[in-house]
């Protein structure tokens, strides 16, 4: 217990302003082990922490000592300049934050390795992962949206008749949207985050983030519609009506 004590005062005396409980330091000393707590990264295991109790200077030491030097990293390897700038925007929420199953990625921190080297791995992967995605529709959402009965039965005779040509103006629409729209958007379809997560990760007040997804939607749908007048021979209150089957959907609304 002694341990856990010195522990939880050296926290409190260099990063002041650390929301981590004592029992969570004690757990996390638990799952680490002494040796790592002994070894050459302690100072970086002990900013991992303060990280993790969201403690505003260890978060900023934390961009300045491994995100910067992640992202210039991962330049060099040839990829896009606003891909990294995406990655570093999610890593800065993952690395700090738990989703669900997945724990906060600084809680995986072991000290074997330096915290820099660490971070710049999460930073390759998630830029790698959101290449791969980037230019693809999550098809679980549309199929949620195209399977699901709807109560009216002027929509349900439109997602009937018209099922294959949403799903396919949809994924066109995707492609179609700027680079910005689609990152806002995948971190709601892909990733699943609320507002208040999504303004975590750009740094912005909630409505701020809330206005930036409302219009990402919007130009979602706007060339959903395109797509639709130009693939279907139909007026525009039937691409209308169609596309009522998107906005009242049940499953295609957004986090908030």
């Amino acid at each position: 217990m002694g341990g856990q004590d010195e522990l939880v005062a050296t926290l409190q005396a260099r990063w002041p302003a650390s929301k981590l409980a004592p029992e969570v330091v004690g757990a996390l000393a638990a799952e680490i082990g002494d040796a790592a707590l002994g070894g050459g990264h302690r100072e970086d295991v002990l900013l991992a922490w303060a990280c993790l109790g969201e403690a505003p200077d260890a978060l900023a030491a934390l961009d300045a000592s491994a995100l910067v030097p992640a992202g210039i990293h991962a330049r060099r390897t040839g990829l896009p300049a606003e891909l990294v700038d995406d990655a570093l925007q999610v890593a800065r929420m993952r690395l700090v934050i738990s989703d669900g199953d997945r724990p906060a990625g600084l809680r995986t921190y072991r000290g074997r390795g330096p915290l820099a080297a660490f971070v710049r791995t999460a930073v390759l992967r998630i830029a790698i992962d959101l290449q791969r995605r980037d230019r693809e529709l999550p098809d679980a959402q549309i199929e949620d949206v195209l399977a699901a009965a709807q109560p009216d039965p002027e929509l349900e005779y439109m997602r009937r008749t018209y099922k294959s040509a949403l799903g396919d103006a949809l994924r066109t629409a995707w492609r179609q949207l700027q680079a910005h729209d689609r990152f806002i958007l995948g971190l709601q379809l892909h990733e699943r985050l609320d507002l208040e997560a999504i303004a975590k990760v750009y740094e912005v007040h909630r409505a701020t983030a809330a206005r930036r997804a409302a219009s990402a939607r919007a130009a979602l749908i706007g060339l959903t519609r395109e797509a639709l007048r130009q693939n279907l021979a139909v007026g525009d209150s039937t691409v209308d009506s169609i596309l009522r089957i998107v906005t009242s959907s049940a499953a295609w609304a957004l986090a908030e």
